[in-house]
């Protein structure tokens, strides 16, 4: 574990030897979803997935549930653990902490950054149509959190196939209850605390000053954004390509 600012300890999934591998999971999910590709890169690198406040084994904690304090958390962890020229691996949500890390805390310990499925704002607008690809908008928004804070089991099992590919409700069997019932033992306030926090991030302007090497990942069934937005970050990011 790593103690937090405000006295919470952050818990920490380590394995391996070699160059440091951190992944950082996406809005309600943890480290463990990690734990299969955890395995197989053990033997050639430090891999490093912390588990986020307020999902997984960390507390919630009494900071504010915000993307800057994620950041900052992660920050810490990356100070205590003294990662050093790592790749970050940061999915949905996750690519959003690691933007705003980075663009408070500087990138001297990392050499490069995977982006998968995520876009700089998930919120679409009239001036802005590369958010999530359902066409959620700041209304939509508002009522979604307020249905987390109603009924977050319920909202879990509805929100759980939709972190996968659209063919995968059919595939993913006993697989999806399990994600299910780790999805809804979170809490749903803390959750829509910080999806409230992510949905007013704009990460735009902070891409055009990131000078690692990134590479976006897209998966080609993703049921939260479209190859458009693939193309915006590797066209907005200075030194970026396209999986």
């Amino acid at each position: 574990t790593v103690p937090l600012s405000d006295g919470a300890a952050m818990s920490v999934a380590v394995s391996g030897e070699g160059p440091d591998l951190l992944f950082v999971h996406g809005w309600s999910a943890h480290a463990g979803f990690f734990e299969e590709i955890q395995h197989r890169l053990e033997s050639r690198f430090r891999v490093i997935a912390p588990d986020l406040r307020a999902h997984g084994s960390t507390p919630r904690g009494t900071a504010p549930l915000t993307m800057k304090q994620l950041a900052d958390d992660l920050n810490a962890a990356t100070e205590a653990l003294d990662v050093r020229n790592a790749v970050a691996i940061g999915w949905a949500m996750g690519a959003m902490v690691l933007w705003r890390m980075l663009a408070d805390h500087g990138s001297a310990r990392f050499a490069g950054l995977v982006v998968e499925d995520m876009s700089p704002r998930i919120l679409n607008d009239h001036a802005w149509t590369l958010g999530m690809s359902n066409g959620i908008d700041a209304a939509t928004s508002r009522r979604a959190c307020e249905a987390m804070r109603a009924n977050w089991a319920a909202y879990a099992d509805a929100f759980a196939p939709r972190m996968f590919a659209r063919d995968s409700r059919h595939r993913l069997g006993e697989a999806r209850e399990r994600v299910v019932r780790e999805l809804a033992a979170h809490d749903g306030d803390a959750m829509a605390d910080l999806w409230s926090s992510m949905a007013a991030e704009d990460a735009r302007p902070i891409l055009p000053e990131l000078k690692l090497p990134v590479r976006v990942i897209h998966g080609a069934l993703s049921e939260a954004y479209s190859p458009e937005t693939s193309r915006f970050l590797v066209e907005t990011l200075p030194d970026a390509e396209v999986t």
